[in-house]
């Protein structure tokens, strides 16, 4: 989905969390557009990760509890 683009508001405090956030924030966005094509609203997504994981599993985790 072309139209969706990440953008960092606050913290990232490193590159890699701003990655790691930029990549969660535009798969959430993603599921939700697959749900509702018809949703234009912004998505704003708020992760308070303790440690920066960049495990396949853990991504998918997350992504999982999001979209249920």
């Amino acid at each position: 989905m072309p139209h969706l683009t990440a953008s960092t508001l606050l913290g990232g405090s490193t590159p890699d969390r701003e990655t790691i956030g930029q990549l969660y924030a535009v798969q959430i966005a993603s599921a939700i557009a697959l749900k509702n094509p018809d949703e234009q609203r912004s998505v704003i997504v708020g992760l308070g990760l303790a440690r920066l994981d960049t495990s396949r599993e853990r991504f998918f985790d997350i992504i999982d509890i999001v979209t249920q």
